[in-house]
């Protein structure tokens, strides 16, 4: 029972560590943005904790850091305030996915207040650029 549970965390913390390194998606379907058809993301994993960069779009809403950020094996999900604001106030984003080998799948919810239950969704798929 032991050389099982310590095989099962040693393959859950496998799946974390492979999360780590850059990566860029594109937008696939859901609600398209003229200014969001892609991104790239920086992602650093210390235990089940995601953290690092990202850039969102050409220029807006920007470069940002990743907050909140949480690993499941496989799964992802971590928030984005974007740094450059528009009329409506600075954008935020939570995305939500999972990752299989060198491809990732994503879902944005898109939103400005802090309701996200009034917010807009996109998917996005894409790959591992560098570790």
């Amino acid at each position: 029972m032991r050389v099982f549970l310590c095989a099962l965390l040693l393959a859950a913390g496998a799946s974390a560590a492979e999360i780590a390194g850059n990566w860029k998606v594109e937008f696939v379907s859901g609600v398209a943005n003229p200014k969001i058809y892609g991104a790239e993301f920086e992602f650093r994993v210390e235990g089940n904790k995601l953290a690092g960069k990202a850039h969102i779009g050409k220029g807006w809403p920007g470069t940002a850091p990743i907050s909140k950020g949480v690993v499941e094996d496989n799964h992802i999900s971590f928030f984005v305030v974007g740094e450059s604001p528009s009329s409506s106030g600075h954008p935020k984003m939570r995305f939500n996915g999972t990752v299989h080998g060198d491809e990732i799948e994503l879902t944005m919810k898109f939103f400005y207040l802090d309701d996200e239950s009034d917010s807009v969704q996109s998917e996005f798929r894409g790959k591992r650029i560098s570790k």
